[in-house]
């Protein structure tokens, strides 16, 4: 039976223009990787598409222990306040090589 191995699901969905700076974030605290995919849909901030060329939102995924969560969200809190708009949700996650996701921060 293979073993699993409980982590976290950082989800971010974000305007496109925050890639660099949620790049950034991420490096600043030793994330070893993260996926950023195209997001579309509706919500309080109204309907996003980016088939205009501007206004595309993006979602980030990265997982992480739970050890190393709160100083990330602690940064995201940060920019919310500084008026940035971030939507952001956590799920539980199980992996099979928790390994990748224990990069220590720099």
């Amino acid at each position: 039976m293979v073993s699993l191995y409980s982590e976290k699901m950082l989800n971010i969905i974000c305007n496109d223009s925050l890639e660099e700076k949620i790049v950034c974030m991420f490096k600043k605290y030793g994330v070893s990787g993260y996926t950023i995919l195209t997001a579309r849909g509706e919500g309080s901030s109204g309907h996003i598409s980016d088939m205009s060329g501007f206004d595309a939102n993006i979602m980030v995924k990265v997982i992480l222990p739970e050890s190393r969560m709160q100083v990330i969200l602690e940064s995201i809190e940060r920019k919310i306040k500084k008026g940035y708009h971030l939507t952001i949700y956590i799920t539980n996650v199980e992996v099979i090589s928790p390994e990748k996701f224990e990069k220590t921060i720099s």
